[in-house]
């Protein structure tokens, strides 16, 4: 079994690389030692490295699957291993006329309270898609974002797929995605749209999600609403009015390190 993560970010992304610091080797080499086996660079509405890279993380081990977060009719929108990407900024047909069978189409974050949270397009079309993800990007108390996604996949037949929309190099290991396939790009595509693939997450502490705000400001317009909804989860379930929210029992193994 492959251990793979799909969104990532690095320091010549062209809206978040003003507070990335690491590159795209160093998202490689940390990858590499926390036991991941395949990665997806995601920058926003761009591919900022080269062929290099790529052949840099054959070198450590890991397949490297070209990928981008492109912005579609205002929502992000995971594109990945595209043998031409459609411009960053793109529609719905944008995307699909690109789309050839070897390609990945993936929602991020769909449900998450930000603007560019893509729970609508994956809605109003989801023939697009080929997998929905869990974001690691959540606590024990704001579970729910990813059971929504969770209860949209599974009524609309889609594999769920674990990532951690890094920005931080200590983000990596936390929420990964075991596929079955040999590690070449073509079989890792087709285990994905196979459905042979299994959820590993483990929530973020309070600490390490108070960490991330503090060194990713470009992100707290997107989280704003999120911190209000943890306050009022905590309330809840203080005084005995909600469970506290999670990723389902069966889902959730331990990750490779903590966070």
């Amino acid at each position: 079994m492959l251990r793979a993560d799909f969104h990532h970010h690095i320091n010549t992304d062209p809206t978040d690389g003003w507070f990335v610091t690491y590159s795209a080797r160093e998202l490689i080499d940390r990858a590499a030692a926390v036991g991941l086996n395949v990665l997806a660079i995601t920058c926003h509405e761009s591919v900022p490295y080269d062929d290099d890279v790529i052949r840099y993380a054959q070198t450590r081990g890991i397949v490297l699957l070209r990928g981008m977060e492109a912005t579609v009719e205002g929502r992000h929108v995971l594109l990945l291993n595209f043998q031409d990407f459609p411009p960053g900024i793109c529609s719905v047909a944008e995307v699909a006329e690109r789309k050839t069978p070897g390609a990945l189409v993936i929602a991020p974050h769909p449900f998450y309270p930000a603007g560019v949270a893509g729970g609508d397009i994956l809605t109003a079309h989801g023939s697009l898609f080929d997998a929905v993800e869990f974001s690691g990007m959540y606590t024990a108390l704001t579970g729910g974002f990813n059971r929504r996604a969770q209860a949209h996949a599974r009524a609309a037949d889609l594999p769920v797929v674990g990532n951690t929309d890094t920005h931080c190099l200590w983000q990596l290991g936390s929420t990964f995605t075991l596929v079955d396939a040999v590690p070449e790009p073509a079989a890792i595509v087709e285990a994905i749209l196979q459905r042979r693939v299994q959820l590993v997450t483990q929530p973020l502490s309070w600490a390490a999600l108070i960490r991330f705000l503090s060194t990713s400001h470009a992100t707290l317009p997107a989280l704003r609403d999120g911190l209000k909804y943890m306050v009022r989860a905590l309330r809840r379930t203080r005084a005995g009015t909600a469970p506290v929210i999670g990723p389902r029992r069966h889902d959730t193994v331990r990750p490779l390190v903590e966070s």
